[in-house]
């Protein structure tokens, strides 16, 4: 399992949210997304995945187009490993 987290500008992150299609259509090996608004205009988003491979294929097909077209860029957040202390996710 692999776990980041990046803070961000809200409506950077929205952006990106919409841009990556991170929700509306899934990579595989995403398990589970969590963001929420920190207030004055920033958010923060948790991601975990099956493996660190996992994320990084999802970032090379995902995240480096963004970056090559310019709608993804250092306003948006560096996202960083975290390393959780509890984690539950209940199976579907």
């Amino acid at each position: 399992m692999f776990m980041d987290k990046v803070t961000t500008d809200r409506d950077a992150l929205d952006e990106v949210m919409d841009a990556s299609r991170l929700l509306d259509d899934p990579p595989d090996g995403l398990l589970a997304a969590l963001s929420w608004d920190d207030g004055d205009g920033r958010a923060t988003m948790v991601s975990l995945w099956e493996s660190p491979g996992a994320r990084g294929q999802a970032a090379m097909e995902r995240m480096m187009p963004l970056f090559e077209s310019g709608v993804l860029d250092e306003r948006h957040g560096d996202p960083h490993p975290v390393r959780p202390v509890h984690v539950y996710v209940r199976g579907t």
